[in-house]
Parts: structure tokens; C-alpha cells; sequence
């Protein structure tokens, strides 16, 4: 990509789009790869820069980017009129209605065109920062003057590669970065476990007595040999042994002190169970002596139980001869009553069938009368709907004319309202942004520090004094430099006095020695002659030139101090004065933020106000225009009456089938009533016949036993016979019952317990409850001694009692036993506490074999991670050589050649510090490195910028990777001498011829732009040179004719 022409227009210094285009093409329509432009410093140079590099890539660098960002942004700030966008990039003497516009022709197939938009008031048309960046690409092949500066000087090693890391690092500076932080982590974890090592490493240097064994093990020794089973402690002891051993004791004396207590508890109980056998041999013997009268009472219970059952039976039968002599006086009842029953019951079916004929023809007349009260009601129905809408339309004529009046007169009102609030919001926005401007102001205003300096540098500080005060302020800031100047005059006369002294007075005397030795009128020193020696001698001795120079000098310095603090109060008398005006202004602005907001405040309010009543009146003519059906007035009449009429046609025929219907309805009531007098006169007859008394009777027994009236002269037969056969049965048994009775009755009373029942089953309870007590103690004193002892029920109580006190004898003897062992077990555990010193050695000489391994393990892993760490930087520092093109840097350095010994550059990475850095320095023959920042002049280390900026952009590419073939260079020869800049010409020519690249360059030097035109000829190279001949105007230079 090559730039044909560049088309500026309204922006920066270029004010007419005739006078800004720059065409860098020659007769044939090619761009030429030479263009030299000439103009006087502030003539348009860094604007044509600017422009080109707006229209590409919608950004400034030089005046939006991160770089003294924080400068431009406040300068911005200070001159920003509040009641208008701040215009950075359009030209300010330029018409309104031309727009600002930068177009470059290139040789793509589309140009790069960058308009300006309309600024809003708060804003302004120079975007800091990176937001809305294109095409960033082609920074790198332009090269101004701020860049040459900090190149070198301005940015830090660790910032220059930490802007390369971000752009070009990629995933190898991120592995870098990872190594790094697992480097830092590993080391840490390193110094952490050396530490605890050492820690451990002391504390194992601590002595341990191992005669601490010897009183276990003969413990243990002596409980062996009494049949337990202890593991004896040595030097061999483990945590492990320790842990296992001490549960083992553990377990082991709780098993003793178990045993131990459950046999203390038996012999407890069994001392209680001797002292009880008496009281068990009284209820033995209670036992026999009872067991007799006891069956005696069981058999008299049971005879008493079986006459009772006789009793119940023998009433039982007698039951049964009543119920069977009732039953057949019933079935000779309902005989007598059938032939009655029979009469009725045929009339009754006469009369259901004449019933049921009746109902039919009924339900059918109720039928059509539902069908005709139904019609009827939708009839009526119909009539109320058409009269209630006859109503309505003939309401809704009468009532129109108001109704439209009231729609009319809202909606002009809504409109009204409407036109009401936009004003109000038009002067809310005016407003709100006018407080805005205000209080940015304010803010900015309240930051002003008023001293003498900030009134004379900024622009801000002259508006709070007056032209005279400025003067004044600027004369006495003139004197007091000039006051400054005169003293560090006189103060080096006063050191260079100080210092000639000696000399003087050494003249003196020798002098006044030689007029001595030898008297003369002719002075030894400056050889004047005078009157005679004697004058001579007293004039020399009277030289004091030396002191008066001095004491003049003092009274020079006091004059200029008393000067000075008349100056000084003056400069304090006129800061005054602008910071009352500073005051006055930053009151009166609260003054005007105060009525504004309150005047806002109250707009806001009428607004409010507005809007709800703008809302009422919508909601009011809605609710009139439906009343109206939305129509208009001729409308809503016409239709009205045509509706009327045709809703009187409707309701006369309505009213003639309404007619028809009531004399229909009518008829059919007339039947129904007849139909209804004949049911009402057959129920009454019916009802009659049910409530007679044979056919009450009958009737019941044929619903009680589930039969017809044809069964019953059958059913009733059967019956009698059934019922006197039974009757016969139960005279029988109630005969037999009582034989049996009279029987028992003789029984009891020869035994003696005929008595009364309730008194028997008393004594017998009574005897029974008093065995089962002795018989439960008998058993719970044996139940007792099997759960201590071997015992049988079959053992006597003096065998029981015996065998007692032999168990208690052998169990007193166990507990003893078991009380010295507890003890020795207790002895033990207390023992094995002194054993934790030596436990705790065996666990850090393990923990310390551990921790061993892990720092072998991390020295391994910190080997291995440095040696991984090395590679990535080799690869990072392969990556910055590359990038940079150090070689082709260098064959340019050489080219021009600025420095006699240091000739080779090179970009030197730092990562041993912990922000890695990217150093250039330059070395000389013998590999001596240094830093241009500290050893060369702005000279060479603008050579260096500019070698390293145009290898770079010889190989710069777009997005696309195409390549960049134009490169823009802006100023570069500052401060180079002539030698210097022959070169760099040179190098400029070989780009051209070598890499087919489009130069740029501009300068202010006229000498450099002739000698560009001499050495790159427009007849033979092509090249094209151009020259702003006044603020913002281009203009084509004839070619140099060699």
C-alpha cells in the first residue's frame, strides 16, 4: 500500500480542502516513492501527520494516547467553553456548514475517509484512549519527533517489554510467566521444608532415658507369669507397638475392673439370699399346708358354675314354650284376617293402574306447558332488550351534542397539554445541561490554586486580573529575575574577591619591601612615577581596593533584597486580588447552580402536573367516544333512528306471539287442573283400604317373611304346625332341667358349699392369691441364685444354704485377685506416659526421613522447572531479536554512522530481576556494552530511534499480513550534523531504490530540503517535493535541475 494523494479539509490547520491536498503522484499516476515536505516550524507539518494518521485509524497518538494522556486531557479540560463541543481537530476559522473531512487515496481499491460528527456541547471531537481504534497497524510506519524523544528517554525497560509482551508474547510469555510463579511457589515451599527440617534436626539433638523400659517390663514380667499376656518394651519400640500395647492394657484392666465388680455385686446378692432363706422356708411350708383346702374350694366352684348353667337353660326353655304357644295364636290372626286382605288388595291394584294412566296424560300436558313458559319468558326477554335499547338510542341522540361539545374541548385541551410539556422537557434538557456545564465548571474553577505562577502560565489565571495588573505582576516577575541574576553576579565577584586577597596583600608587602631596600618615585608594582618615595610609600600602604570592592558588593546584595521584598509584597497584593475575584466568581456560580436547580425543580413540577392531567382527559374521552360508538354526530343520528325503527317493527310482532302463547297456556292449565282432582280422589280411596286393620296385619307378615299374597294360605299352614311341634319339644326339656337342678342342689350341700356364689369365688381368690405369692418368692430366690450358682429346685434349703457360702468364699477370694492386678495394670499405663518422649523421636527421625524426600523431590522439580524456564527465555529473547530485526538495525546504525566506537545495537532482555525488562544498548568492538540513555547525546540517540523505527516499519504488515509499503517520517534530523544527515539521505535514497518503500519525510530545515532535492532528483528518481507556503496552504516546489 502506497499513498496517491491525501484530501484535508476544516481539520487542524487546514482550512479549505484546495488548500490542503497533497498529490504525491507523477505524470503516470503512480505514487512517487520519494516525498520531501518543507514548511517553517508551526507552518502545518505535524497536522498533515495527524490527519493522514486519523483518517486510517480513527485515532491520534500523539495527542489521544496513553502517553502524557493525563496532560492533554486536563490542558482539554482547562480550555473548554462550557456552552459549546470543544473542537481539538477542526480547524477553528472554518464556516459552520463545511464539514471536517480527511480523505487518503491510496493504491488499494478503496480510500480511507474519516469524517467528524456533530459534537454535543459536553463533548469534544478528540476521543482519549484506546476505545474506537482501526487499522493500528499502520502506527508502525510513522514516525514523529514525541516518539524519537521517548524512545530512549522517556520509556522504562519493564514498561517497553511489557507492552511487547502484550501484543506479541503470546503463549510462550505466558508459559514464562506460569514457570515463574511455580519457580517462586517451589522455592517457597523449599525454604519451608528446610526449615521445618532443622527444627526437627534440633529437637532430635535432645537426649531420651531409656532405663524407662526396665520398670515396665518387670511389672509386665510378674503379670505373665500370673497367666496374662503383655508385650515387654525395648530400644525396638515403636508408635505403632506403643499405640497397640497401651489399648491392649487398656482394654485388658477394664475387662479386670468389670470382672471385679460383677463379683462384688454377686456377693452382695448371695449374703442377701442367706439372710432370706428363712422367710422361703415359711412360705415352703405355707405352701403344703394350704394346697388341700384349696382343691376343695376349686371343686365348689366349678359345681357352682355348672348349677348356674343348669338355671339358665331350664329359663331358657321355658322362654321357648311362651315364644312358641305366642307364634301360634299369631298365625291363626293373620287366617282369620286374609279373606279382608284379599277384597282390598284387588281394589288397590284397580285403582294404581287408573293412577298411572293419569300421570302419563299429566306429564305430557306439563311437558308442552314448560315449552310454552320457556317461549314465554324469551319472549318478554326479547321485548325488555328491545325496549331498553330503544331507550338508549333515543338517550344517546338527546345527550350528543353535549358529549361531542366536552370530546372537542378535551382534546383541544390535550393538545394544549401536550405542546405544554414538550416545552417544559425542551427546557428541562436546556437547563439540566446548562447546571451540568455549571457545576463541571465549578468543579474545575474550585480546583484552581491562585499563586503568581498559575496567573501568568495558565490561561485560567489572567481572567481574575486586569490588564494592568497583568503588567504589573509580569514586570515585577521580570525584575525579580533580573534582581536573582545581578545577585548571583555579585555573589561569584564577592568569591572571586575572597579568593584574590591573599594575593593583594602579598603585592602590598612586597612592594613596601623594595621601596624599602631600595627608595624610588617610580612604583615597583604598576611602574607609575610620583612626587617622590616618600608619597610612594604612604600611597601603597593606604591601598585598600580590595575592601572597598567588597563593601560596595554588600551594599549592592541589601539594595537587592530590600528590592526583592517590595517586589514580593507587591506580588502578594496583586494574588489578592485575584483571589477575591476567584471567590466572587466561585459564588456567583453557586449563586447561578442554586436558582437553576430550583427553577429546574419547579419545571419538573408543572411537568408532573401536566402529565396527570393530560392522562385524566385521555381517560375521559375515551369513555365519551365509546359512549358516542366513535362516530360523528350526523352519523350516530342516522343510524340511531334506523335502529329504532327497526326495533318497533320487531317488538309489535313480539307482542301478537305473546298473545298466542297465554291463551295456549291457558287451555293446558285447565286440563292439568282436572287431571290432578281425579289422582287427589283415587289416593284418598287408596289410602282408605291401606289403613284397615286386616289388611295392616296381613300385609305386615307378608313384608316380615319375604312372601306374595298367592303363598300366604300355604306359608301359614306350615307354619302352625312348625309352631305346635316346637312347643312340644320345649315342655320336654324345661321337665328335664329341673330333674337335673334338684340333683346338683343335694351335692353341694353334703360338701358344704351351698352357699351364695359371690362368697365361694371370694374365699377361693382369696387362697389362690396368697399361694402364688409364696410360690413367686420360692421361685425368685432360685432364679436368683442360677444366675450366680449352680442350684436345682429339687435342693433342699439347707443344701441351698450350704452351697451359698461356698460360692461367697470363692468370690470374695477372686476379688482380691482382681484388685491387685487392676492395680498393676493402672501402675502400667502410668508408666507407659514416660514412654512418649522416646515415641515422639521415633515419629521425627520418620517425619524427618519424609521431609527429606520432599526436598529431594522439590530440588528436582526446581532443577527442572529453571532448566524449562531457561529454554522459554531463549525462545522469548530468539523472538525479540527477531521482531526488532536486530541485524537489518544494525546495517542501518552503521549507515549513518553517529558514533565513532559503539556501533552495534542490541535489544537486550533483563529477566534476572522480578519485572523482566527490555533494555538497547550499543557495543563496540571489544563486546563493551552501554546504555545510550546515560553516554549519548540527543543526537545519536535520535539516529538510534530512527534505525530501529525504519526496520521496523520495512517489515510492517496489515492485518491481512500485506505489506506496508509507505513509511511517514516527520522531522527526524534534530540536533545531527552535517555528516549525520548526508547519511541518513543516503539511507532514506537505498530504501526507495532497494525495498520499492514510499518515503514520506517533512522538515523545517530549508538547507536539508535542498539537499534532499540534490541527492533525490525529481527528473531521475521520480520523487515529488512539496512546501506549506503560509499557516495551512500546500503548494507543489519546482524540481531542482542538477
Amino acid at each position: 500500500m502506497k499513498i496517491k494523494k491525501v484530501e484535508i479539509e476544516a481539520f487542524r490547520a487546514y482550512k479549505m480542502k484546495s488548500e490542503g491536498t497533497f498529490d504525491f503522484t507523477n505524470a503516470d499516476d503512480l505514487p512517487s516513492n520519494f516525498v520531501a515536505i518543507f514548511a517553517p516550524n508551526g507552518f502545518g507539518k505535524s497536522s498533515f501527520y495527524d490527519a493522514v494518521e486519523w483518517a486510517v485509524t480513527n485515532h491520534l497518538e500523539r495527542l489521544g494516547g496513553d502517553y502524557n494522556r493525563a496532560n492533554y486531557e486536563g490542558a482539554a479540560r482547562a480550555t473548554k467553553d462550557v456552552d459549546k463541543g470543544q473542537e481539538i481537530l477542526r480547524n477553528k476559522y472554518v464556516d459552520d456548514d463545511v464539514k471536517t473531512q480527511v480523505v487518503v487515496s491510496t493504491t488499494l481499491p478503496t480510500p480511507f475517509t474519516r469524517e467528524l460528527g456533530k459534537i454535543r456541547i459536553n463533548g469534544r471531537d478528540l476521543r482519549f484512549g484506546e476505545k474506537g481504534r482501526e487499522n493500528d497497524y499502520f502506527r508502525r510506519v510513522i514516525l514523529s519527533q514525541d516518539e524519537i524523544d521517548r524512545f530512549l528517554r522517556e520509556a522504562k525497560p519493564q514498561e517497553r517489554y511489557t507492552k511487547f509482551m502484550e501484543n506479541f508474547g503470546g503463549k510462550t510469555e505466558k508459559a514464562r510467566k506460569e514457570l515463574t510463579a511455580l519457580i517462586l511457589d517451589n522455592k517457597s515451599e523449599l525454604l519451608a521444608l528446610d526449615s521445618q527440617r532443622e527444627a526437627i534436626i534440633a529437637e532430635l539433638d535432645q537426649p531420651v532415658d531409656l532405663s524407662i523400659f526396665d520398670s515396665f517390663n518387670a511389672i509386665a514380667t510378674q503379670l505373665n507369669a500370673a497367666g496374662e499376656n503383655i508385650l515387654l518394651a525395648d530400644e525396638r519400640f515403636s508408635a505403632q507397638a506403643e499405640y497397640a500395647l497401651n489399648a491392649s492394657l487398656i482394654s485388658r484392666q477394664h475387662e479386670l475392673n468389670v470382672e471385679r465388680e460383677a463379683n462384688v455385686r454377686a456377693v452382695d446378692t448371695l449374703a442377701d439370699r442367706l439372710v432370706k432363706i428363712p422367710e422361703i422356708e415359711l412360705n415352703s411350708q405355707f405352701f403344703i399346708d394350704q394346697k388341700a383346702i384349696s382343691a376343695r374350694l376349686d371343686q365348689g366352684v366349678k359345681d357352682a358354675g355348672g348349677y348356674q348353667e343348669l338355671l339358665n337353660a331350664h329359663e331358657k326353655s321355658t322362654n321357648d314354650v311362651l315364644e312358641a304357644s305366642q307364634r301360634s295364636t299369631n298365625i291363626l290372626d293373620i287366617i282369620n284376617h286374609s279373606v279382608g286382605f284379599f277384597l282390598s288388595e284387588s281394589r288397590l291394584n284397580e285403582i294404581a293402574k287408573r293412577q298411572i294412566a293419569l300421570g302419563d296424560s299429566r306429564s305430557g300436558h306439563a311437558a308442552q306447558l314448560s315449552g310454552f313458559a320457556r317461549a314465554m319468558s324469551d319472549l318478554t326477554q326479547e321485548l325488555k332488550e328491545a325496549d331498553d335499547r330503544v331507550a338508549f338510542l333515543r338517550n344517546s341522540i338527546d345527550n350528543a351534542g353535549p358529549i361531542y361539545a366536552e370530546l372537542t374541548s378535551h382534546r383541544a385541551r390535550i393538545d394544549l397539554i401536550a405542546q405544554q410539556i414538550a416545552e417544559k422537557e425542551v427546557s428541562v434538557r436546556l437547563d439540566t445541561a446548562k447546571l451540568d456545564g455549571l457545576q463541571a465548571n465549578l468543579k474545575q474553577v474550585s480546583g484552581f490554586k491562585l499563586t503568581a505562577n498559575f496567573i501568568l502560565s495558565a490561561v485560567e489565571g489572567t481572567k481574575y486580573l486586569g490588564q494592568e495588573n497583568i503588567e504589573r505582576l509580569t514586570k515585577c516577575f521580570t525584575e525579580l529575575e533580573s534582581i536573582d541574576l545581578h545577585d548571583k553576579t555579585v555573589h561569584a565577584t564577592q568569591a572571586a574577591l575572597a579568593n584574590q586577597m591573599g594575593v593583594h596583600e602579598r603585592l602590598i608587602s612586597t612592594g613596601l619591601d623594595y621601596l624599602s631596600a631600595w627608595p624610588s618615585n617610580i612604583c615597583p608594582l604598576c611602574s607609575a612615577p610620583h612626587e617622590d618615595a616618600d608619597k610612594l610609600r604612604l600611597k601603597v600602604k593606604s591601598q585598600t581596593l580590595l575592601s572597598r570592592l567588597s563593601q560596595e558588593n554588600a551594599e549592592l546584595l541589601a539594595q537587592s533584597e530590600t528590592r526583592r521584598k517590595q517586589l514580593l509584597d507587591e506580588v502578594k497584593s496583586i494574588t489578592r486580588v485575584a483571589e477575591e475575584a476567584h471567590g466572587q466568581q466561585l459564588a456567583d456560580l453557586r449563586g447561578t447552580i442554586k436558582e437553576l436547580s430550583a427553577r429546574l425543580e419547579l419545571i419538573e413540577r408543572e411537568k408532573s402536573d401536566l402529565e396527570v392531567e393530560k392522562r385524566a382527559l385521555e381517560d375521559r374521552v375515551n369513555t365519551l367516544d365509546k359512549t358516542v360508538w366513535s362516530l360523528a354526530l350526523d352519523e350516530l343520528l342516522t343510524r340511531a333512528q334506523g335502529e329504532i325503527a327497526q326495533l318497533s317493527l320487531k317488538r309489535s310482532g313480539l307482542v301478537n306471539r305473546q298473545t298466542e302463547l297465554s291463551e295456549e297456556i291457558a287451555q293446558l292449565n285447565r286440563k292439568v287442573s282436572q287431571i290432578d282432582a281425579d289422582l287427589q280422589v283415587l289416593t284418598t280411596e287408596a289410602d282408605t283400604l291401606k289403613s284397615q286393620a286386616s289388611y295392616l296385619l296381613v300385609s305386615q307378615y307378608l313384608v316380615n317373611n319375604g312372601i306374595n299374597s298367592a303363598q300366604l294360605a300355604e306359608y301359614c299352614q306350615a307354619e302352625k304346625s312348625k309352631f305346635e311341634s316346637q312347643l312340644a319339644n320345649a315342655k320336654a326339656a324345661t321337665d328335664k332341667l329341673t330333674i337335673q337342678c334338684s340333683a346338683l342342689q343335694q351335692k353341694m350341700v353334703s360338701d358344704g358349699t351351698w352357699v351364695s356364689f359371690a362368697q365361694l369365688r371370694s374365699q377361693k381368690d382369696g387362697l389362690d392369691l396368697e399361694l402364688a405369692r409364696a410360690q413367686s418368692a420360692i421361685n425368685a430366690f432360685y432364679e436368683s441364685l442360677a444366675a450366680l450358682m449352680v442350684v436345682r429346685l429339687e435342693d433342699s434349703l439347707d443344701q441351698v444354704k450350704a452351697l451359698i457360702s461356698s460360692e461367697l468364699q470363692t468370690r470374695r477370694l477372686r476379688i482380691e485377685q482382681l484388685e491387685t492386678a487392676e492395680n498393676s495394670f493402672k501402675l502400667l499405663l502410668e508408666l507407659m506416659a514416660s514412654f512418649k518422649p522416646y515415641i515422639k523421636r521415633l515419629s521425627l527421625q520418620d517425619e524427618l526421613a519424609e521431609l527429606e524426600v520432599q526436598l529431594d523431590q522439590r530440588s528436582q522439580v526446581d532443577i527442572l522447572l529453571s532448566s524449562e524456564r531457561s529454554a522459554v527465555i531463549e525462545q522469548l529473547k530468539t523472538m525479540i531479536n527477531n521482531f526488532f530485526y536486530e541485524d537489518l538495525i544494525n546495517i542501518i546504525y552503521k549507515k549513518i554512522d553517529p558514533h565513532p566506537s559503539f556501533k552495534k545495537v542490541e535489544f537486550k532482555p533483563d529477566f534476572d530481576s522480578d519485572k523482566p525488562g527490555l533494555n538497547i544498548v550499543v557495543s563496540d568492538e571489544d563486546g563493551i556494552l552501554i546504555s545510550p540513555i546515560l553516554y549519548f547525546s540527543a543526537a545519536q540517540s535520535n539516529i538510534l530511534s530512527l534505525s530501529v523505527f525504519l526496520a521496523g516499519a520495512l517489515h510492517a504488515k496489515d492485518d491481512q499480513g500485506n505489506s506496508i509499503d509507505v513509511v511517514m517520517i516527520d522531522d527526524p534530523i534534530q540536533s545531527m550534523d552535517s555528516i549525520n544527515i548526508l547519511s541518513t539521505i543516503d539511507l532514506l535514497r537505498s530504501i526507495c531504490l532497494q525495498f520499492d518503500k514510499q518515503i514520506i519525510i517533512s522538515t523545517h530545515d530549508e538547507n536539508f530540503f535542498g539537499l534532499l532535492q540534490r541527492k533525490i532528483p525529481a527528473e531521475i528518481l521520480g520523487a515529488k517535493f512539496l512546501q506549506l507556503e503560509k499557516f495551512g496552504v500546500v503548494v507543489p516546489v519546482e524540481p531542482f535541475l542538477n
